[in-house]
């Protein structure tokens, strides 16, 4: 089986490339550091080590008469009722029409997309939104009508916006539809959407019955809202969104996801959704821990926590800020730090991902280990800008931040009083460079 092959062959040049151009690659033949606290995992609301959460959930999974395998796919022998009480549970709290649940917010999203638009019909996205939506939209049947606006841009979007109502004036004639993709929280930016001046917009330019809004939580699901229920809803957006995305593997500290949106939209999906169709359906295990979820994130102990999440957040930007005074900003820098969307609707809230930018990733990341962080190096092709991604947890004390804020600027010392190299790499197929120059 060893034996060398066309495939090997160019399966390891690829590999060599990407490693030759300095982008990251791991081998996933050892688990992360541990020995420092966590500011890298998306364990938002610090639920995966909850130990209430975890009295909860074993309480409800010893008393179930089922535990394991759910035997198959939901059309066939993998429904049950405990699926259909969490789907109804999940509809009331998210304040709903109908909910349908995946096993993880890359299915749902490329669920969605590969299959409700319909042919004549038009998808206007983020310049940042998912992965797992750009491979729906690859496969919808509106592939061929794609467009693109800049990142968190209202004036961008509206530009877009009257470019394909001339473009596709069946829209305007009530023939076809254009669907939105947006994220409340983008998670490599750390920044929120500007969503209430969006939906107005799209109200304003786009006939009425003609334009589906589809808002990905999956950042802000659990840790903001009434009672933990998200974005929109702490926007009041709720009747004027068509489709929502809230995925458990973050604030929920789970894995999963569900699709919120109109019984006919639930219905379809059941029918024409390939990833939901031909998946085995989710463990009963699975549906007594987002129960679990569910019961603390509603309740008391979940406003306790997001409160405590925001208040390390504030904590974290006023000490980053007085420290990266003294590092030059070609080394380190965090773009837009203290952004909130307060100014939008008076909440305060805080955002809890901060990139950290520079052109020494990887070099970062790897003191950062060295002192015991999770830390990874995000490079090309994941973004365009080299980063480091700190992100907050409710574990966290401020004693732990502040020290692992005076980590960067010890690893920033330690490159020395001289310049640092130009750093030039190619950043795609294109022939551009990125040309980044640090200085201390």
């Amino acid at each position: 089986m060893s034996q060398d092959s066309p495939l090997l062959e160019a399966l390891n040049q690829a590999l060599a490339h990407r490693e030759h151009i300095g982008l990251t690659t791991v081998r996933l033949n050892e688990a992360p550091p541990s020995s420092a606290p966590d500011f890298f995992s998306n364990d938002y609301l610090s639920l995966s080590t909850d130990t209430v959460l975890r009295e909860r959930f074993l309480r409800q999974a010893l008393a179930a008469p089922r535990l394991f395998g759910s035997t198959g796919s939901r059309l066939a022998t993998g429904n049950s009722e405990e699926y259909n009480v969490l789907e109804r549970r999940l509809a009331h709290f998210f304040a709903a029409p109908s909910a349908l649940l995946f096993h993880s917010g890359y299915s749902a999203n490329d669920a969605f997309f590969s299959s409700v638009p319909q042919k004549g019909d038009v998808i206007i996205y983020d310049e940042l939104t998912h992965a797992s939506c750009r491979e729906g939209f690859r496969q919808s049947a509106a592939r061929g009508a794609l467009y693109r606006f800049a990142h968190n841009s209202v004036a961008a979007l509206e530009e877009c916006i009257r470019s394909v109502l001339r473009k596709h004036p069946e829209i305007t004639h009530g023939k076809s539809t254009v669907f939105f993709s947006l994220e409340s929280l983008y998670s490599m930016e750390g920044d929120f959407c500007p969503l209430a001046e969006i939906v107005q917009l799209i109200e304003d330019l786009v006939p009425a019955g003609h334009a589906h809004i589809v808002v990905d939580e999956a950042h802000t699901s659990g840790t903001c809202g009434p009672n933990g229920s998200g974005y929109i809803s702490l926007l009041g957006l709720n009747g004027r969104i068509h489709t929502t995305v809230h995925t458990f593997g973050k604030g929920w500290g789970f894995h999963g996801a569900v699709i919120l949106s109109s019984p006919t939209v639930r219905k379809y999906l059941i029918h024409f959704a390939k990833t939901f169709i031909f998946s085995t359906s989710m463990p009963y295990t699975d549906l007594y821990a987002l129960s679990s979820c569910l019961d603390i994130i509603s309740g008391e102990r979940g406003q306790e926590l997001r409160q405590t999440l925001n208040r390390l957040c504030r904590h974290t930007h006023k000490q980053l800020f007085n420290a990266l005074k003294r590092v030059p900003e070609g080394l380190l820098s965090v773009d837009n730090l203290f952004a909130t969307v307060a100014d939008s609707h008076d909440s305060g809230l805080c955002s809890p991902i901060i990139p950290i930018f520079t052109p020494l990733a990887k070099s970062l990341a790897d003191y950062l280990v060295e002192k015991g962080y999770a830390a990874v190096a995000i490079t090309y092709p994941v973004v365009k800008r080299p980063r480091v991604r700190l992100t907050l947890h409710v574990c966290s004390t401020e004693k732990d931040i502040d020290s692992f804020i005076n980590a960067l600027v010890q690893w920033a010392t330690k490159q020395g009083q001289d310049s640092v190299p130009s750093l030039v790499r190619r950043v795609g197929s294109d022939n551009r460079f990125v040309e980044a120059k640090a200085r201390l």
